[in-house]
């Protein structure tokens, strides 16, 4: 079993109707850290300042509750993930390769082929090896449940928090409020099956293309 577990949610820029030139960019990281027995070590939160759309569309500001004033006060990516990744090392992740000391928990596969990819493209940064690999909780939730939809589209968060019994609380669509909904899906989880271990299930797809929330 794996020493720890970082679940991470990502929000970007947005806009409705969607728009095929649009460029998402990270305006919020969330992030916890848990042991493997599910205990929280530390959290971690942030804002972004995006850089190519810099004013949020008021669809963004809607659906995320974040303000222009909460990104126009922080700072860029490359500097706020570099603050994450001395948060994760100092915490005893080991971010210099794939097969590290804990794995990446994530509500579905769209933050890292989607968010990351194209922020590390548009800030010149390498993919980080410690990404390339991670569990893709609705997917765990699928097989433990044996829950699959009609219409083969992938359960969300406030659906598998009903499913499992869980209390919703926090705001949708913030990072750190979605990340610990994240971290209860997992011990409801454990409750109907202790000891599961979350495994790595989904990689890195480098020739993802972009995609929008009703395609």
């Amino acid at each position: 079993m794996v020493r720890y577990f970082m679940v991470i949610d990502l929000e970007a820029t947005c806009v409705y109707p969607r728009q095929h030139d649009w460029q998402p960019e990270i305006i919020e990281i969330g992030a916890i850290i848990l042991d493997s027995k599910l205990n929280e070590i530390s959290e971690f939160q942030e804002f972004v300042q995006p850089v190519v759309n810099s004013t949020l569309s008021s669809f963004c500001l809607d659906l995320t509750k974040i303000t222009q004033a909460n990104v126009d006060r922080a700072d860029t990516f490359p500097d706020v993930y570099e603050r994450m990744l001395t948060w994760m090392r100092s915490n005893g992740l080991n971010t210099t390769s794939r097969s590290g000391n804990f794995t990446l928990v994530t509500d579905g596969i769209f933050d890292y082929n989607q968010y990351i990819q194209h922020q590390c493209k548009l800030c010149k940064l390498e993919y980080p090896e410690w990404a390339k690999s991670f569990s893709n909780i609705k997917s765990h939730f699928m097989y433990v449940l044996r829950a699959r939809k009609a219409n083969g589209r992938t359960h969300s968060m406030s659906e598998m928090t009903e499913k499992l019994g869980i209390e919703m609380d926090g705001q949708l669509h913030r990072a750190l409020d979605d990340a610990k909904i994240i971290v209860k899906i997992m011990k409801g989880i454990r409750g109907r099956r202790p000891g599961f271990p979350f495994n790595t299930n989904a990689t890195y797809r480098p020739d993802w293309t972009l995609r929008f929330f009703d395609d």
